[in-house]
């Protein structure tokens, strides 16, 4: 989160980045981060080519602020949703089940994850919260086992994200999410029937913005 600015110029540069990413992401909302033309966007957020260039150095880096947003409030419903959930399985399941369907959903997140490069580091900070708290739950509670913490969390994340990719061209991308959600409760040794009876038990429904779809284009959430 960006610190409040103290200054008038600071107040402004903000100002002017916010309306950039708001500009971004409406437009976004028509077309492919590929076809749109920074002018395009530095018009719809009225500020000058420099002012671009002074907070983004091209326009895919504004994915970052964009994605983090959406991110933050997808978790945040998702938390809210397995709050009364008594098992850390359960809940590790239910939000990776719930996260993968979104991300399959939003055509920016799946270029993002396809084409954007970004070191694995940033892109564990946009994605990696909610598993790595599920993860920390489950062992805290003993639900969970892994010899070496760091390692395992590493493992699973992986998993997760290339698991992502090959779902994106699958005829069955929920069939790969919850059989990776499988894997990972196999991972922190749960059974074989435990781990498949709750990566593939029925979904119950969360209230967030996406479509299920399976076509190349995607659908778009988080507007």
């Amino acid at each position: 989160m960006n610190p409040v600015p103290t200054s008038r110029v600071e107040r402004r540069k903000q100002e002017a980045r916010t309306r950039i990413i708001a500009a971004a992401e409406s437009l976004m909302l028509v077309q492919s981060i590929d076809v749109i033309k920074i002018s395009e966007i530095t018009e719809a957020a009225d500020v000058g080519h420099g002012s671009f260039y002074l907070h983004f150095k091209s326009k895919y880096d504004i994915l970052v602020p964009i994605i983090s947003a959406r991110a933050r409030r997808w978790d945040a419903l998702l938390q809210d949703a397995v709050k009364d959930f008594d098992d850390p399985a359960e809940v590790l399941a239910f939000s990776g089940r719930h996260m993968g369907r979104i991300i399959h959903g939003d055509r920016h997140w799946r270029w993002f994850l396809e084409h954007s490069g970004v070191p694995a580091k940033v892109l564990h900070e946009l994605l990696g919260g909610f598993s790595g708290r599920d993860f920390t739950m489950g062992l805290q509670s003993g639900r969970f086992t892994a010899s070496d913490q760091k390692v395992s969390a590493l493992f699973l994340f992986g998993g997760f994200v290339n698991a992502l990719l090959n779902s994106f061209n699958s005829e069955n991308p929920e069939h790969i999410i919850d059989h990776t959600m499988e894997m990972m409760l196999l991972a922190v040794e749960l059974s074989s029937s435990e781990a498949k009876r709750i990566a593939h038990c029925s979904l119950a429904p969360l209230r967030l913005p996406y479509a299920k779809s399976t076509n190349s284009d995607g659908g778009d959430l988080g507007a």
